[in-house]
C-alpha cells in the first residue's frame, strides 16, 4: 500500500524526511511512471513555491512550476532558460511539472540542466541543522537527510546566447540532450564563455572555457577548426567511461561548430 504525506512548511518536510525511512520527496510527478511506496509532496508549501527577483539572480523554489517560471517573462529570465522552458512538453504539463523535478529526475538529465549549468546556478539544500550550497554542475543526488529548498539562477546578460534541445520532441530517450552556449565580449575579444551539455551525461569544461577567453573576434575559419579539435578532445576525455552514442557526440560537435561560427 502506497502512502502520500503532505507538509505545511519546509521545516515539517525536513522533519518527515528525517523520521520516515525510505520517504521520497516529489513535486508534480510528471516524469514518474509509478510512485514510490512512501512519498511526501512539496505541493502547497509556500516558501518552496516562490520566485524572488534580485538584481543579479533569481531565487526559485523547487516547487515552482515551469509555467510559473516562464511567466516571469522573457525580459527577466536568462534567454537560455526562457527558450528551454518553452520547449518542454506543453502548457498543460508545464502547469504541473516543477523546476525541482526537472533538476532532480534520476538518470537522464532533463532539459533545464544544461542551461542551468551554463549559467552556473547553485542549489541550496537544508537539513534540520545545516545548509549546503552546491554548484549544479557537481550535483549527482540530494545529500542524505537534506531537501532541496532553492535554486539560485544568475541573470547576467551575455552578448551571445544559444540554447538547443536535441532528440525526440515528445519523449526522453538516449538521444535526448540539451545544449547551452553563452559568450560575453569586449573590444572585439571573448571575455567570458560558458558551454554546457546535458543528457546521458553532463559536460562542462572550465579548462576549455578558460582557453577560449582572450580570443580575438571575429574568429577565423582556422580558429573555429582549432577550437573544434579542443572541444572534441575534451568531450572524449569527459565521456570515456560513459556509454555515449556516436550520434550524440556528433550532435554535440555540430552544435559547438554552429555556436562558434556565430562569432566569425
Amino acid at each position: 500500500m502506497k502512502s502520500v504525506l503532505l507538509a505545511k512548511n519546509t521545516a515539517e518536510l525536513i522533519y518527515q524526511k528525517k523520521v520516515t525511512q525510505g520517504l521520497q520527496v516529489v513535486g508534480g510527478c510528471t516524469s514518474i511512471e509509478e510512485l514510490p511506496d512512501k512519498t511526501i509532496s512539496t505541493f502547497g508549501i509556500k516558501e518552496l513555491s516562490q520566485i524572488t527577483r534580485h538584481e543579479r539572480f533569481l531565487d526559485v523554489g523547487p516547487a515552482v512550476t515551469l509555467s510559473q517560471l516562464l511567466n516571469v517573462g522573457q525580459n527577466h529570465l536568462p534567454q537560455v532558460i526562457y527558450e528551454a522552458l518553452n520547449c518542454i512538453a506543453n502548457p498543460m504539463i508545464r502547469n504541473i511539472a516543477t523546476i525541482g523535478g526537472n533538476i532532480c529526475a534520476e538518470g537522464h538529465k532533463r532539459t533545464l540542466f544544461a542551461p542551468l549549468m551554463a549559467l552556473e546556478a547553485r542549489l541550496v539544500f537544508k537539513s534540520q541543522s545545516e545548509t549546503k550550497i552546491e554548484p549544479i554542475q557537481n550535483f549527482k543526488k540530494i545529500p542524505e537527510g537534506f531537501v532541496l529548498t532553492n535554486i539560485r539562477i544568475p541573470v547576467a546578460d551575455s552578448d551571445l546566447s544559444i540554447f538547443r534541445r536535441v532528440g525526440p520532441e515528445d519523449s526522453i530517450t538516449e538521444l535526448s540532450a540539451s545544449f547551452a552556449f553563452l559568450v560575453s565580449t569586449e573590444r572585439n575579444a571573448i571575455t567570458d564563455v560558458s558551454l554546457a551539455f546535458a543528457g546521458p551525461f553532463t559536460f562542462k569544461s572550465k579548462s576549455l572555457e578558460n582557453a577560449l577567453i582572450g580570443h580575438k573576434l571575429p574568429l577565423t575559419h582556422k580558429d573555429v577548426e582549432n577550437i573544434q579539435q579542443q572541444v572534441d578532445l575534451e568531450f572524449q576525455k569527459a565521456s570515456i567511461d560513459q556509454m555515449i552514442s556516436d550520434v550524440v557526440r556528433q550532435q554535440f560537435l555540430n552544435l559547438c561548430r554552429y555556436s562558434f561560427e556565430q562569432l566569425t
